[in-house]
Formats: C-alpha cells, sequence, structure tokens
C-alpha cells in the first residue's frame, strides 16, 4: 500500500511540472509555484545568486529554468557585444575610410529606437535595485542588465561609425540582435510561466517593451536596404555584389538572387554578369602564385608547387576547414535528438509523459541543428570551390606565361597539345582537388564521432560493425587500384583519339584531295570502338562492383552490430537504440563513399603537379642570348652584330647548327642570306631573337625588332588586327603600309575588305596573303630592325617585284631600316646591299652581289641555276617598269605631304650631322635621320589594351566573315534530344533499368520495416525473442537491394550509356568526314575539337562518363523522395497537407534555379574555349611575339580571357549554393514538420507507436540530401544533354555529295586519256559569297603541262579546288576524258587524280602512314618514290627508316621536306592527271630545279600537268599558259605566243619578274 502511495504523491508533484510545460509558459496553476525573476532574500542558498531557486538550471517548482539561471543566457550576449563589438568598432575606425553619406531619417529612426531601448533598460535595472533592496550588489541579475547596457552603448557606437563606412549592416551588429532576441524570448516565456504579471506588472511592462523594441530595431538594421546615393558615383558598375552584401546574406547567399531573378525572366547573356571581386580576378590570382613561386624557386632546391599554392590560396581554404568542423559536429547531434524524440513519445506510454514544452524543443532542435548545418556547410563548400577557382586561374595565367619563356629544348619535349593540356586538364585536376582535399581528416573525424556515438548506444556491439568496415577497406582500395589502371589506359586512348581528331580537322583539305577519309575513319573507329569503349565497358563494371560494396557496407554494419547486441545483451534491442543507430549508419555511407575518391583525386592531383612543376621549371630561353641597346642613329651604323656565334637548337646536345658565325648589319642595309634546304638560314634569324641557345659568342642587336616567320602567323581575328597588332593605329601609315605590301587589290576582294575576320591559322587567305600580311605587320611596327624569313617564296613573282620595290629595296619604305632577309628569291640579291651564303651552319661565301658573282662562287652558281646570270641584272637594276615608278612615285608624294609637326620634329634633331654621309639625293639625308625615317616612320606606340581582341570593330555592321559565335542553344533542350538518346540507349534496355531500381528501393524500405517490427515485438517481451528469424530476413531484404542495384548498374553502363555513345560518335565522325570544305572554313578547329574531345567538360566525355551517372542518380534519388514522402504521410497523415505547399515551393525554386543556372553553364562552356582557342594560337606564334617583345599584351589578353570564363564560372557555383540552402531549409521545414507533428498529436491525446515515428524520422533526416541532389541532377541532366544536342547538330551537317554513285562509276581506267575541259565553269566557296571563278573555258588536251598564272588571289588554286570538286560548279561543269565529273562519286574521282598541294599537311606518325596511310602500297614502291623526290637518303638518315616517327604537323622536317613528301604522295597516286599547287614554293632553287627535272622526266611524261606558279620561270617551258584575273581566264595560250603580245597581262607579269630579255634571246635561240 505505501509504495502505491508513494507513487500517487509523486504524481502530484509531477502534475504542476507537466501543466506548466506548455510551450509558451502560460498556465492555469494558482498556487504560487517557486520565487518570481524579482524576489530576492538575504540568505543566499547560492553565492551571488539572491533567488531562492539559485543556480537551478531547473526550477524544482516549474518546467522552467531558475530566474538566476535565464540570466546566464543573456549575459552570454552581453558579453559577445561588448568584446566583438569592440573588435569590430576598432577595424571601422582603422580599416574603413569615411564618405560623405548624409545622416537621413533612416539613420535617426534607427539610433532613436536604440535609444530608447537603452533607456528601457535602465528602467529595468531600477526596478531590480528597488526588488532586491539590500542585496543588488551582490546579484548577478543586476550585473546582467548592467552589461547589457554597456554591449548596446557599443552597438550604439558601431551603428553610428558604421553608416559613413560601410554600405551594409556590420555582421557583428546582426548577429548581436539576433542572438539578444532569441535570449530574450526565452526570458519571456519564464516571466510569464512565474506569472510575473501579477507580482510585478510594472516591470513585465517595461520588460514587454523592451522587447519589442527590439524586435523593431533588429528588422531595421537588417532589411531595411541604406540608401546607395552617395555611393553610386564611386562605384565601378561591375563590381561583384558580394563585396558589399550583410553577414546574412553571405551565409544565405541571398545576394544572388537579383540575378537569379534575372535568369528566371529573361535568357542571360554575358553582358549580365557581375564582374569579379578584386581578389578572384587572374591578375590578383596569378600575382599572389608567382610571388610564390618565385620565393620556392629561389630558396628551395627543389621547389615544391603544394608550398606554393598553399601560401597563395591557403588562408580562405583553412578558414573552410573550421566550418567544415562545425557541420561534422552538427551532423551527429541529429540522431541523439533522434533518440531523445522517441524516448518523449514513449513516454506517454508509461505513467510520467513528459512535458509538451519539452517535445516542442527537441523538434525546434532538430529544425535548428538542420539550419545551422546547411549554412556550415555551403559556407565551407563555397570558400573550396572559389578556392579551386583561383588556383586555376592562377595556375592558368603562370602556364600562359612560362609558355612565352620555354627555350627550344623546353618545347620540344612538350608538344602544343601537351602545353594545352597542363592548362585544360592538370589545372583543373587541382581545382578539383579543393572539393575533396578536408575530407582527408574529416572523414576520419566523422567516421571517430560516429563510432563513439555508438557505443553510447550500444556498447561494444559497434565493434562488429568496425570490423566489418575494416575488411571492407582493402576490398574498396582493390577496386580504386583497378579503376585507376583502367583510368589511366582510358586517358592514354582518349589522348590518342583528340590528337587524331586534331589531326584529321587540321589537315581536312588533305584528307579530301588525297581521298584518305574512309583510312582515317578507320584509324578513328579502332581508337574509340575497340580500345576506349572496350576499356569504358570494363570501368562500368568496375563501377558496379564498387556500387556493391558501397551501398552493403552501411547495411552489414547495421546488420552485424544489432547481431552481436541480441547475441550478447539482455537489453531488448528497442526502437531508441535502433533508430538513432539506423541514422548513424547512414551518416556512415558518406565518408566511407568518399574516401577511395579522395584518395583518387589526391593521386591525380599529385601526378598533375609532378606534370605542372616539371613544366614551371623547364629550360626558359637564354636571357643573355643577346643583348638589347638603345637604336643606332646614323644610316650606315653597325645595328646588329654577331661575334664568334656558335648556336644550338638544344643545350643538353654537342650537335649544333650555326658554329663561328662572324656578321654584322648596318642600318640602312639589306642583307640577304642565302642557301639550300636546311643550310641553317632560319636558325640564323632565330639566333638573333635570342630563340636558339648560345654556345659561345655575342649578339647585339640595337632597338626593336620586327620579325617574319616562314610560315606566317595569323592570328584569328580581322586582317586589320593583324597587321596593327597591338600598336596604335594611325590611318595614314597603315594605308601607306598596305599599299607598299600590294594589300590594296586582296582587301577589295575580300568580303569585308580589313575588316575580314581570317579564321584560324589565318585559314581563309592564301599562301601569299598570308605571307604578305605577316610583312605588313611588320612594316606598320615601325621597327628599327626586320628579320625576314623568306617573305618572297610564297607571292607571285609580279607581286615580289611589287614589294621588292616598295617596301624592301633602296625605294622601299624599310630603307632606313635594317633589313636582313633570308631567301631563296634572285631578283631580291641584286637590290641587296650585302649577301651571305650559308652552308651547313658556317658561313661560306660573304659580299655584294657584285663581288660574288665577280667571284664565280656557289651564289655566282646558285644566280645561273635561276637562269639568271649577269644579263639579267642590269633589267632588274634598270629604271623601273612603268607600273614601278608609279607606285613609288605616289608613296613618295604620300611622305611629302605629311603633317609639318612631324617633319619639324624630325628637323629638330638633325642638327649638324647632315653633311656627314651624303646620301645618293639630298632629300633623303633628311629622310635617313633615325628619328623619322622616312619621317612617318615613327616608332609605333603601343595601343593602350581595351580588352581583348575583336574590340575594335564596329558592332552596328555585322560582317559577312567574322565567325559566327558558337551557336548556344537557349532555353530548354527539347524533348526529341531526349527521345533521340533513349532510341540510341535501347528502349527495352531503359525499361528494365528503372524496373530493378525501383525494386532496389522498395527492398531498402521494405528492410527498415521489418526492423521497425522487430524492435517493437523486443521492446513488448523486455527481451529479445525468435533472433534467427529476424536477421535472417533482415539480411536477405539488405543484401537484395545492394545485388539489385548492381544490376541496374551493369544494365545501364553496358546497354544502355555505351552503346549510345558509340551510335553518337560514330554519326558525328562520320557527318565531319563528309561534311563540305566551307564547313571547315568557317568553324574554328577548336570549336569542332571540343565537341570531339574527352577532356572533362566536352562534349564526347558528357556522352561517355557523365549522362548515365547523371541519369542514374536523378532517377534513384526521385524513387527514394517519393518513399520518404509516403513513409512520413502514414506516421503523421497531417503531413499530407504540407506536402502540397512545399512541393509547390520546391519547384518554384527550382524552376528558378534551372533556367538561370543552365545559362551560367552555357556561358561557362562558350567562355572556356577562347581561352584555350588564344592559348594555342599564342604557343604557334611564340616566336613571333617574343620578337616583337609583346608577351605583356599577350599576358592581359589571355587575362582578360580567362576573367571573362570566370565572371561566367563564379555565379554558376554559387548558384548551386544559392539553391541547396534553400533546399535544405525546405528539408530542414520537413523534419520540423514531421517532428512538431508528432509532438502535437501525441501531446492531444493521439496513438502513435514510437517505432513508427522513428522510422519516419531517420528517413526525414536524409530527406535534405534526398532533394538536393533532385534539382543537383536536373539541372545536370539539362546541362549535360545539351553535349547529346550538340553531337546531333554536328551529325546532321550538310553533306558532300555521294562518295560513289552506283549508277554511274567511271571505268578502272580512267581518266587514261588525261584530256580536262572546262565548260562555262563558275564557282564560289560558300552560300552568299561572290564567285570565284567565272564562265570558264578551257580545254586541256592530253598529257599536256599547262601553266596557271595569276596575281595572288585570281583564283589560281580555286581552279585546282574546283578540279577535286572541294567546291562545288555554280553553273557549268567540268569534264574528264569526256566524263561530267559532277555526275560521279567523289571518292571515283579524287582516287583517281593526285596532287601536290600548297601546304605540305603531314600527319604525327611514321613516314609510312604519311605516304600511305591505307598500307596499299609495300616498300619497294615506297622507297622507288622517295628516291624520286629527292628524300631517301635523308628517311634512310632518320631512325627507323619508313617506320620513323614524324612529329606532330611534321615538325622534324624542314618545310622544303615537307613539300617533297607530299611530291613522293603524288607519285603513289596512280593518275594520268597531276595538279601541283605552288608546290615548290619553300624549296630552295636548287631542289627546286631538281624537282622540275623530275617532273619534266620519264616518270611524269605521260601525264597532263597542271603547275599552279608563283615563280613565272617554273612555267616557262609549259605547253600552254592559262593567266586568271579576278576569276576569269584572260589569257590562254602558248608563253612564247603570250610574251610577245605586247601590254598582254602574261607579259606584263614576266616583265615585272625581270625574265623578258631570257624569252626574247629564247626565241632567237629557237
Amino acid at each position: 500500500m505505501a509504495s502505491a502511495d508513494s507513487g500517487f504523491g509523486l504524481q502530484q508533484a509531477q502534475k504542476p511540472l507537466f501543466e506548466t510545460g506548455s510551450f509558451t509558459g502560460f498556465h492555469r496553476v494558482a498556487s504560487p509555484l517557486g520565487s518570481h525573476y524579482l524576489s530576492a532574500s538575504r540568505v543566499h542558498a547560492q553565492p551571488f545568486c539572491g533567488n531562492e531557486e539559485g543556480w537551478g538550471p531547473l526550477s524544482p517548482f516549474r518546467y522552467d529554468f531558475t530566474p538566476c539561471f535565464i540570466d546566464v543566457w543573456v549575459a552570454l550576449v552581453a558579453a559577445f557585444g561588448i568584446f566583438a563589438g569592440s573588435a569590430a568598432l576598432w577595424w571601422l575606425r582603422n580599416k574603413k575610410s569615411t564618405t560623405p553619406v548624409s545622416k537621413d531619417w533612416h539613420f535617426w529612426t534607427k539610433q532613436i529606437l536604440l535609444g530608447l531601448i537603452v533607456a528601457d533598460h535602465v528602467v529595468q535595472l531600477v526596478f531590480q535595485i528597488i526588488s532586491y533592496r539590500d542585496v543588488w550588489y551582490a546579484d548577478f541579475r543586476v550585473y546582467v542588465t548592467a552589461a547589457t547596457i554597456v554591449s548596446l552603448l557599443v552597438i550604439f557606437a558601431i551603428q553610428w561609425l558604421e553608416h559613413s563606412r560601410l554600405r551594409n549592416a556590420n555582421g557583428v551588429v546582426l548577429f548581436y540582435w539576433l542572438l539578444l532576441l532569441i535570449v530574450l524570448a526565452v526570458k519571456l516565456r519564464s516571466l510569464i510561466s512565474q506569472q510575473l504579471y501579477n507580482k510585478h506588472l510594472p516591470y513585465f511592462v517595461a520588460y514587454c517593451v523592451g522587447f519589442g523594441l527590439s524586435v523593431a530595431e533588429f528588422f531595421f538594421e537588417w532589411l531595411w536596404p541604406k540608401k546607395q546615393s552617395a555611393y553610386e558615383a564611386l562605384i565601378d558598375e561591375e563590381e561583384c555584389p558580394i563585396e558589399y552584401a550583410t553577414v546574412f546574406s553571405r551565409l544565405t547567399f541571398s545576394w544572388m538572387t537579383p540575378l537569379m531573378k534575372r535568369g528566371y525572366s529573361t535568357f542571360l547573356t554575358e553582358e549580365d554578369l557581375w564582374g569579379l571581386a578584386k581578389t578572384d580576378t587572374t591578375k590578383a590570382t596569378g600575382d599572389a602564385f608567382e610571388k610564390h613561386w618565385q620565393y620556392e624557386l629561389e630558396h628551395h632546391k627543389r621547389p615544391s608547387l603544394w608550398r606554393a599554392l598553399f601560401g597563395a590560396y591557403g588562408g580562405p581554404y583553412m578558414l573552410a576547414a573550421i566550418f567544415k568542423i562545425g557541420n561534422d559536429v552538427s551532423q551527429f547531434m541529429q540522431p541523439q535528438l533522434l533518440r531523445f524524440l522517441i524516448s518523449f513519445i514513449d513516454s506517454y506510454t508509461g505513467p510520467e509523459p513528459q512535458p509538451a514544452v519539452q517535445g516542442a524543443a527537441i523538434a525546434l532542435g532538430m529544425f535548428s541543428l538542420a539550419v545551422f548545418q546547411t549554412i556550415m556547410i555551403h559556407q565551407y563548400f563555397q570558400l573550396a570551390f572559389v578556392t579551386g577557382m583561383r588556383i586555376k586561374s592562377g595556375l592558368t595565367s603562370s602556364i600562359y606565361k612560362k609558355a612565352l619563356k620555354l627555350s627550344n629544348e623546353g618545347r620540344s619535349s612538350k608538344t602544343t597539345g601537351d602545353i594545352v593540356n597542363y592548362m585544360a586538364v592538370d589545372a583543373q585536376r587541382l581545382q578539383d582537388l579543393t572539393q575533396f582535399a578536408q575530407q582527408m581528416w574529416s572523414a576520419p573525424f566523422q567516421i571517430v564521432i560516429c563510432m563513439v556515438s555508438l557505443y553510447h548506444l550500444v556498447g561494444w556491439s559497434m565493434l562488429a560493425g568496425i570490423g566489418i568496415m575494416i575488411i571492407m577497406i582493402p576490398i574498396n582500395g582493390m577496386i580504386a587500384r583497378i579503376m585507376k589502371n583502367l583510368q589511366k589506359a582510358q586517358m592514354k586512348n582518349k589522348d590518342a583519339r583528340s590528337r587524331l581528331i586534331a589531326e584529321i580537322v587540321n589537315n581536312m583539305k588533305s584528307i579530301k584531295l588525297y581521298a584518305w577519309g574512309s583510312a582515317f575513319m578507320n584509324k578513328l573507329n579502332y581508337i574509340r570502338n575497340d580500345q576506349e569503349l572496350k576499356n569504358l565497358r570494363k570501368i562500368g563494371a568496375g563501377q558496379a562492383f564498387a556500387n556493391f560494396t558501397w551501398s552493403s557496407t552501411p547495411f552489414l554494419v547495421s546488420c552485424s552490430t544489432f547481431a552481436v547486441f541480441v547475441l550478447t545483451n539482455d537489453r531488448p534491442l528497442s526502437t531508441d537504440i535502433v533508430f538513432p543507430a539506423l541514422a548513424l549508419f547512414n551518416l556512415l555511407t558518406f565518408p566511407l563513399a568518399v574516401l577511395p575518391m579522395v584518395i583518387t583525386s589526391i593521386i591525380e592531383a599529385t601526378v598533375a603537379v609532378g606534370r605542372i612543376t616539371s613544366y614551371l621549371t623547364a629550360e626558359e630561353i637564354q636571357p643573355e642570348a643577346i643583348t638589347v641597346k638603345p637604336p643606332v642613329e646614323m644610316i650606315g651604323e653597325e645595328s646588329v652584330s654577331v661575334r664568334d656565334g656558335t648556336f644550338s637548337w638544344n643545350r643538353h646536345e654537342d650537335k649544333t647548327v650555326l658554329k663561328g658565325i662572324n656578321y654584322s648589319a648596318h642600318k640602312g642595309d639589306l642583307s640577304c642570306i642565302v642557301g639550300r634546304v636546311g643550310a641553317g638560314k632560319s636558325s640564323f634569324l632565330q639566333s638573333i631573337l635570342g630563340d636558339l641557345w648560345k654556345v659561345k659568342g655575342e649578339v647585339t642587336v640595337h632597338g626593336t625588332v620586327a620579325y617574319v616567320s616562314q610560315s606566317p602567323w595569323i592570328m584569328n581575328a580581322t586582317v586589320r588586327e593583324n597587321i596593327v597588332f597591338g600598336y596604335r593605329f594611325d590611318q595614314h601609315f597603315y594605308d601607306k603600309t598596305v599599299k607598299a605590301c600590294a594589300l590594296l587589290d586582296d582587301f577589295a576582294q575580300l568580303p569585308d575588305g580589313d575588316e575580314t575576320v581570317v579564321g584560324e591559322r589565318g585559314i581563309s587567305l592564301s599562301g601569299g596573303q598570308k605571307a604578305r600580311v605577316a610583312l605588313a605587320r611588320a612594316v606598320y611596327a615601325r621597327a628599327d630592325i626586320y628579320l625576314l624569313d623568306d617573305v618572297l617564296s610564297a607571292v607571285d613573282s609580279h607581286v615580289g617585284r611589287h614589294i621588292i620595290d616598295n617596301v624592301l629595296g633602296p625605294r622601299g619604305l624599310l630603307a632606313t631600316k635594317t633589313r636582313i632577309l633570308a631567301t631563296n628569291s634572285i631578283p631580291v640579291l641584286v637590290e641587296s646591299d650585302y649577301i651571305c651564303m650559308l652552308k651547313d651552319g658556317e658561313i661560306v661565301e660573304r659580299g655584294t652581289h657584285r663581288q660574288l658573282l665577280a667571284m664565280k662562287g656557289a651564289v655566282a652558281e646558285l644566280c645561273k641555276t635561276a637562269g639568271k646570270g649577269d644579263s639579267s641584272q642590269s633589267s632588274a637594276t634598270g629604271s623601273p617598269t612603268e607600273s614601278d615608278s608609279e607606285s613609288s612615285t605616289a608613296i613618295d608624294a604620300a611622305s611629302n605631304s605629311q603633317d609639318k609637326d612631324e617633319i619639324e620634329e624630325a628637323q629638330e634633331a638633325l642638327g649638324a650631322l647632315q653633311s656627314i654621309k651624303p646620301g645618293p639625293s639630298s632629300s633623303s639625308v633628311q629622310k635617313k635621320r633615325r628619328t623619322g625615317s622616312m619621317v612617318t616612320l615613327r616608332r609605333a606606340s603601343a595601343a593602350s589594351f581595351r580588352g581583348p581582341r575583336g574590340k575594335l570593330h564596329d558592332e552596328e555592321n555585322p560582317s559577312r566573315t567574322r565567325q559566327a559565335k558558337e551557336h548556344t542553344e537557349q532555353g530548354k533542350v527539347k524533348w526529341s534530344v531526349y527521345g533521340e538518346y533513349a532510341k540510341a540507349n535501347n528502349l527495352v534496355a531503359v525499361a528494365v533499368y528503372l524496373a530493378t531500381l525501383i525494386a532496389a528501393q522498395t527492398a531498402g524500405i521494405a528492410g527498415s520495416f521489418w526492423l521497425k517490427n522487430w524492435a517493437e515485438r523486443n521492446t513488448e517481451a523486455g527481451a529479445n525473442p525468435e533472433v534467427g528469424k529476424y536477421i535472417g530476413i533482415y539480411f536477405a531484404f539488405g543484401i537484395g537491394a545492394a545485388a539489385l542495384t548492381v544490376v541496374q548498374t551493369l544494365i545501364l553502363w553496358i546497354f544502355c550509356s555505351i552503346e549510345a555513345s558509340r551510335k553518337l560518335h560514330e554519326r558525328m565522325a562520320t557527318a565531319i568526314f563528309r561534311a563540305p570544305m566551307s564547313f571547315f572554313d568557317v568553324t574554328p578547329a577548336g570549336r569542332i575539337l571540343n565537341r570531339f574531345s574527352s577532356v572533362s567538360r566536352c562534349d564526347i566525355y558528357r556522352v561517355d562518363e557523365v549522362l548515365a551517372r547523371t541519369f542514374n542518380m536523378l532517377f534513384t534519388n526521385l524513387a527514394r523522395s517519393g518513399f520518404i514522402l509516403v513513409v512520413i504521410s502514414l506516421t503523421v497523415p497531417p503531413f499530407m497537407a504540407l506536402i502540397v505547399p512545399l512541393g509547390a515551393m520546391y519547384i518554384w525554386i527550382q524552376r528558378y534555379y534551372l533556367r538561370t543556372s543552365r545559362e551560367l553553364k552555357r556561358l561557362d562552356s562558350v567562355s572556356r574555349s577562347p581561352i584555350y582557342a588564344h592559348f594555342q594560337e599564342s604557343l604557334g606564334g611564340i616566336s613571333t611575339i617574343r620578337a616583337y617583345r609583346q608577351q605583356e599584351r599577350f599576358e592581359l589578353e589571355n587575362e582578360w580571357r580567362v576573367d571573362g570564363n570566370l565572371r561566367a564560372y563564379f555565379p554558376s557555383i554559387s548558384a548551386n549554393r544559392w539553391l541547396a540552402v534553400r533546399l535544405e531549409f525546405i528539408g530542414a521545414v520537413v523534419i520540423l514538420a514531421a517532428a512538431g507533428l508528432s509532438v502535437l498529436a501525441i501531446a492531444n491525446g493521439a496513438q502513435l507507436s514510437s517505432g513508427m515515428v522513428g522510422l519516419a524520422m531517420s528517413y526525414g533526416l536524409q530527406i535534405t540530401t534526398s532533394l538536393n541532389w533532385i534539382v543537383r541532377q536536373t539541372v545536370e541532366v539539362e546541362t549535360n544533354i545539351v553535349s547529346v544536342e550538340r553531337v546531333l547538330e554536328y551529325a546532321r551537317l550538310p553533306s558532300e555529295a555521294p562518295e560513289i554513285i552506283h549508277r554511274s562509276r567511271p571505268p578502272v581506267s580512267w581518266p587514261s586519256r588525261g584530256e580536262v575541259q572546262f565548260n562555262n565553269y563558275s564557282a564560289r566557296y560558300r552560300e552568299g559569297l561572290d564567285l570565284v571563278l567565272k564562265n570558264i573555258n578551257l580545254d586541256i588536251k592530253s598529257h599536256e603541262k599547262i601553266g596557271v598564272v595569276g596575281r595572288t588571289g585570281a583564283g589560281k588554286s580555286s581552279l585546282t579546288l574546283a578540279l577535286f570538286r572541294i567546291i562545288e560548279p555554280d553553273t557549268g561543269n567540268i569534264s574528264l576524258d569526256g566524263i561530267n565529273t559532277s555526275t560521279i562519286g567523289l571518292l571515283d574521282l579524287r582516287r583517281r587524280l593526285a596532287i601536290i598541294p600548297q601546304d605540305a599537311a603531314l600527319f604525327e606518325g611514321t613516314i609510312r602512314d604519311n605516304l600511305d596511310p591505307g598500307h596499299v602500297h609495300d616498300d619497294t614502291e615506297l622507297w622507288s618514290v622517295l628516291e624520286h623526290a629527292r628524300l631517301k637518303d635523308h628517311v634512310a638518315s632518320m631512325e627507323g627508316g619508313l617506320e620513323a616517327k614524324i612529329h606532330e604537323g611534321g615538325s622534324n622536317l624542314s618545310q622544303g621536306q615537307r613539300q617533297l613528301v607530299s611530291l613522293a604522295r603524288a607519285m603513289l597516286t596512280p593518275s594520268n592527271i597531276l595538279v601541283l599547287d605552288e608546290a615548290t614554293a619553300a624549296v630552295d632553287v636548287q631542289t627546286d630545279a631538281m624537282l622540275q627535272a623530275t617532273l619534266r622526266g620519264p616518270l611524269f611524261a605521260h601525264r597532263t600537268i597542271i603547275t599552279v606558279a608563283h615563280r613565272i620561270n617554273t612555267i616557262m617551258d609549259c605547253d600552254r599558259v592559262v593567266v586568271l584575273d579576278k576569276g576569269e581566264v584572260v589569257e590562254f595560250g602558248p608563253p612564247a605566243e603570250l610574251v610577245k603580245k605586247k601590254g598582254g597581262f602574261f607579259e606584263g607579269l614576266v616583265r615585272e619578274a625581270g625574265l623578258g630579255e631570257e624569252v626574247s634571246e629564247e626565241e632567237t635561240g629557237r
């Protein structure tokens, strides 16, 4: 009986506690419950607290804190206000400058409110002192109120100062108000619970007023935007809003909202993007890295890139670690709260239910933890991503700068592709590492916390789980290793394919001309299907197995732990153990899954660091190779000197290219360097540029240099930008330059004149035009020294004459400059002041033209070979022909009508030096002074950098040739694309995949239900009955789910994804091979490569590896979220009411995000290609950039382009954070709703089982991640399906005519006679351009030798392209042996014609691959053609003979040798028609003579040969000559007849070439 009584008494005592446990603290208990806040007694139960309830913390009378303890919270906030506030005050005073901002009513309202709050607290203090009468000085509560007043005054000072110093509210202030409101609210509940409103109404009112004012003040400070008027003037319109966002805005990423809104309403374009924060610009990141890297190089023997990166970017990354700790700890508090929640619900089944406020506190706690976790993790992510972004931009900048400094040795081991890869792949690896590196400590840390929590739940049984995990680690490690090797092999395959594609695209013209399409297609398909995709299948299987181990690990851990627990413990395995434990096991999945990824990421990054380090420490050009001195003043002074110079291409080899060179050149001289192919002419010029390694000797250069390389380097920009090349634009001199370089006619022909955009590598200009544009660039630079590498070889002889007269010769624009010309052109030797003959790298003869001819040495021999003995000399140096005198007078006239001030300026500097060296005419003295050299040739001053090239042109009148910006689809991807992709995937496989997916999810959920029933059964029984049955079935469910996952992955990879990528790649490749040449003229190679490349973020990579993964994650998470919502709704039916509003909110946020993110990602990828394009282009022109000393401008341009990309990339990562914070908030609301509704239901007497609540909550905790992933993956799917769209876009390219038309195939021996007829033929390059050939009628007889001549751009090369149907007829046709070529297949046509094209295209591979890619000829044939092409000796001397390696683009052969390779190719083609397109332009005179002999020899006697020629002398012995002008045939007949036609076109060309007399002599001879 006694026990019952005591139980009853206990319940009586519990009753008031339960009654006062309402949420607001309001209750109807009348009896006095303990002492209230204002009561104090003399007798202290506890020190420093005058209240009889003492320090508590919980009151024995009410469900509440004690009055003293409640003030501890307030004290903490006051302390924060005082200390953090003082720091903020110091920072504002010392680090921020003031701006004159008027104090408006907004400011005064805020400060007056704050004043009222202070007054209110003073009133409260007075009440306290009165109430505590004798003990107030010893009571904690009085001091707390006083401290609060002090902290409010500090905040007052901050708000006063920040008004004029900050554009936003200070973070300390905002946090102070937020925390103050929270503690004041808790205190208010306590006061209500004490029923203070009955006992001391004035204090209660004062307190409530103070609380209300604080709420108002907080919202004023936080949400009321500041007047910006005073700042407007100071703001750079392109600043980034993050720089002045408030702390709350930063934590929730609200500063992104304006951009998200804008992106929702319109399609974003580059103009809508913000600028970058100062610290994120490439300049800032690049400088930071350079500084630390230089320090490494100076202070460490083995510089470490890791240290440099950490030094430059480590600060914010360390801050990220603090956020990460916050996230990790809070993550593991959730399961503890879940345990409290379950015991709260359980308490209602027993005699002592817990008060409702406790349940509410638990639910609120879970909610706040979820929100806190969200904020922490996303601050961490943002910092990690920004650090990654900085690393990438800093490295990109350094890699670019290094590329401009690399020496030849440095370059030789690294191809252009490699260097671009450092920037594209390796820097990217390091960027990716930043997302994972923190997991190195975080994952083990999480595992440890998890284990400790588990130990508290289940004791030592958790060791079973640890055991399983330890067993799994080596298994996972093994899988990771296998995967890594597969990935390595995959990288090799990708590289091989990328290189092949790049070569195919770059040399498409040659592939079409030689009809090698199928040979290269087979090569490509072999690499793609038999190597790359085969390996990808293995990777897919490995992935499936890895997924199995990952998904089964947490399950096996939980299974073993529970099994050991029930077998070893007497305690029942109840719900409050099972569900917290399950939640913990779920948390374990992440660190376990991420560790292998971290390890691979670190390994990859280490490899990348190794590669980048070796590149950044590669050898640079010799800084002391040349000495630059100020320019010389006088004509005839020495401006270039080489003393006893010996030079080598490689400082580590003994082989020298030039030895014992002694050479000097003088101002005003034209010196020529002559020699055979490979004698070292180009090397000689490069030694003066400082590009070669100087073994010994000294090189001195006075003044600036302009350089024109042998293969002219043309940028992808307008012609004008190519000529002006970063100098200030001066119309007057520009016109002169263009005229002197004979470009006026070309401008007239180009579609947009000098605003015509030339494609990559000058693709849309002819060889001669490229050479002249490069020459014009040099002339425009107005340098002191000109180094010209064979500029005349690519131009026609009459244009050559014009250039000699107007640019190079004694009356040319450059007459007063030092000109050094490496050449094989004879006419220019006559004009030269000095000639050096190089042989095997030594100067063998030197002297003036006259002296050398008199010596009868090698140079005289050379002139003879070219058929120009002394006879031609008189004609060339005699009076200039009419056309010449006209042009030169014009130029002189121009130079006389000059601005007065320029002439005066030139004369002022003349002084008394005039008469020292009298020149040929009195005026020339004045002209030859350096200041003016032709007076206008003042130094070109560099234009200020105005952003990247292409900004100078007129945006209003779009040009016809400006490359179409890459087509970016806007808006949603069409459903048809998804349809096409599904079709390519095989629909049956897709259906099976979806079925297994749903089955796997169902099995997983069923397992959890089973566990719940088991736990409830144990609780009822108070022990653990039927262990075997329950564990067995649980195990079956878990393993079943994991096995289904494997099946799902395998089907997805092997039957769906890889099938689809094979089909898509094949369709695209076929389309590219069949695309007409015009497509390649208007599409930059980079853009095509982007579709094919397997570098991350390129299209095929996404189709191969990303899409399948993304679809898989999307479907899995959709299924999982669906199941979770069902479980929660079953547990707490009222929750269903929330699903609709939450769902609506969710879809709305997601739509908002989808639109913006999609456009940002598109802008990101579109702005990325220009970086690589510019980088690749610069790599091609490094020697030119260095010669003009324009490195800085190109570095700026690179920084500008990288910034352009980051401006899209930064908002795109921030948009992800913006989305995640909002979605996870919805997830937190779901948790709050599930927990809160359960508490409400149970407090109001509903029946709930703790098992169901536990189940619902343990799933509810996962919902945030699932919801987040769904949106992420929908966006990913959208972003990546764009790749399918782009691939399909190329797969549908318009195609050329069919390769074979079965109905009309030509006879096997066709064209046996080799007759060619052009019937009324006209053609254009592509739709919308003018005709390049107009009404051509030609009849070429069998075995005739035909020459085709004409000025540059007359349509000579177009004629050859027409023959091969590279351009199709507009009207008319061409027939060979009577068959109309337009009626047969392209393959039949091109296989039966042979061509030696203008630019010899060589492929990386062996000599054999280059001669015969289809491998149809045997060795004897190959050696025989090499012999005829004069290449046999060279190839035999190479390592491996026919199997000798040829580098990318044939870079290890000289230009002449490359031309010889294509000659050999032509001999292999058994054709009766041979076309030579300026085939011998790049070889020296002797080799040319030998080739001409071969072509006229018995081998070619029975072929019809059509020769397009620059050098008139090569076609003087043709049977007939076609003269073209502006695309029309103006003359056609035997050369001897045409020469006699006075005033005829041909006669003019011959005379300009200085061949007139020879021809007439020959005539008399005949």
